[in-house]
């Protein structure tokens, strides 16, 4: 069954302190700007699951266990909605680093809700980058929460920075700060009687993290609002934007980054169609693939490097670099690169910045490789006698329309066709193979609230 939602329309203009101070308070109000995300659990029934995709995104804090005990409320409280909630935190990883993993981890997971916490890393505008990116590149809601006590006057900055973004870009706010403070003052310890070490929670303050988080998250039909409802847009298959052509194709025109199909009743398992998006085949679009996070420097969770780009089109793939020379303390080496498809593909090294044969990878050298000789530091143990870096190049599309089959009849059964192109008007025709009839529920555009900048 198809559910109406909406698009932001987003408005940056300049703040007086009193209009500031009255936003902040409405930001802070449980529920606020993630109405959209609340109404699907909400109206979930046994026979009608809607799914749901809720990520938890920063570092050592995020990733702590606090988060399960989110997760497993949500799911108590919504038992028939079909939740999927997972956590791409990685610890250590400060704003600065973090925006660079977001391209794997982040966008092309496409939430409907995005729970985020970081720390700036003494660089409070790669933190809002990123919340700047997601409102560009998703139709995901936000929950933001500011930094828990710890002493140190530096958490102070940061978190007001935070609550200025929350309210810049409509996310919810969960203050933490002022919170933590009063927990402490009322329980008469120290900062350190709820911390592990000198800033993770140990289980009471595992507990107490949890506490405040999940009073946020309620459903509150009174704090829907027009930018919530138009973020997301049905389109059932009887829509003026959906004509059916004379050989039985499907052709939707509509605006957004992302077209979801959505199937009827009587839809079956077979392929049923291929697909162009703006005349062109899917992987011609700009946006189409996108790069797995690489795998992790040696004895580490850390990737091995931290961005890698490209020059020419990319094909699905599996790419590897592969070490051929290392210094002990991996402060120099080099390399070779393969694709699975492209074949053996040039050497590089980690001092400067490689562009392969074919050009579809390029690796900045200096920093970008810096957690490779920082592991051996770390970890206390030597460069591996071999070592290799591993990394997918994955379609942000499908190439054929099939819907999966599915264990319960009342969970939705969605196919996205494309997501994560340019943010704008597309047209996706949809051509029936041979045997095959196009009836679906209808479509389902992903309109994220901001153009893009960048």
């Amino acid at each position: 069954m198809l559910r109406a939602i909406g698009r932001i329309a987003f408005l940056g203009v300049a703040m007086t302190m009193s209009a500031m101070s009255q936003d902040l308070a409405a930001v802070q109000v449980p529920g606020a700007h993630i109405q959209r995300t609340m109404s699907l659990l909400a109206t979930s029934t046994p026979e009608q699951r809607n799914h749901v995709r809720i990520l938890f995104y920063g570092q050592s804090i995020t990733a702590q266990g606090w988060w399960k005990e989110v997760a497993d409320d949500l799911k108590a409280r919504f038992p028939n909605a079909d939740l999927d909630i997972q956590n791409k935190a990685i610890g250590g990883f400060t704003a600065p680093a973090l925006i660079n993993t977001a391209e794997f981890d982040l966008y092309p997971f496409y939430p409907d809700l995005l729970v985020f916490h970081v720390y700036g890393g003494g660089n409070m505008d790669k933190w809002e980058d990123i919340i700047r990116r997601t409102r560009e590149r998703t139709a995901a809601e936000i929950v933001v929460w500011t930094h828990h006590w710890i002493g140190r006057d530096s958490d102070l900055g940061e978190s007001e920075r935070i609550r200025q973004i929350a309210v810049k870009y409509n996310c919810g706010l969960i203050d933490i700060m002022p919170q933590w403070q009063a927990a402490l003052k009322e329980k008469g310890v120290e900062p350190k009687a709820v911390l592990r070490d000198t800033i993770h929670l140990n289980d009471e303050g595992l507990k107490m993290l949890a506490g405040m988080i999940k009073p946020f998250f309620v459903y509150n039909p009174a704090l829907m609002t027009d930018e919530s409802r138009k973020l997301v847009l049905d389109i059932p298959a009887d829509a003026p934007a959906v004509k059916r052509l004379a050989d039985g194709s499907l052709e939707v025109t509509f605006t957004g980054n992302r077209l979801d199909a959505i199937a009827s009743p009587a839809t079956g398992t077979d392929p049923l169609a291929t697909l162009t998006v703006d005349g062109k085949a899917p992987a011609e679009i700009d946006g189409a693939f996108v790069l797995t996070k690489p795998s992790n420097a040696p004895h580490t969770w850390f990737p091995a490097v931290s961005v890698i780009g490209h020059q020419a089109p990319l094909v699905a793939e599996t790419w590897t670099a592969k070490f051929i020379e290392c210094t002990p303390d991996a402060k120099e080496f080099r390399y070779s690169v393969t694709g699975s498809v492209t074949g053996p593909d040039g050497e590089g090294n980690n001092k400067d910045t490689f562009v392969s044969n074919s050009k579809r990878v390029v690796i900045e050298g200096g920093g970008n490789w810096s957690r490779v000789p920082w592991s051996l530091t770390y970890s206390k143990k030597p460069m591996p006698e071999t070592y290799q870096v591993t990394w997918k190049v994955v379609p942000l599309f499908a190439e054929t329309l099939q819907f999966p089959a599915i264990a319960n009849p009342a969970s939705e059964r969605a196919v996205t066709l494309i997501k994560g192109m340019p943010n704008g008007p597309h047209t996706i025709r949809l051509t029936p193979q041979a045997g095959a009839t196009l009836n679906l529920a209808g479509f389902r555009a992903y309109i994220p609230p901001m153009p893009a900048t960048e």
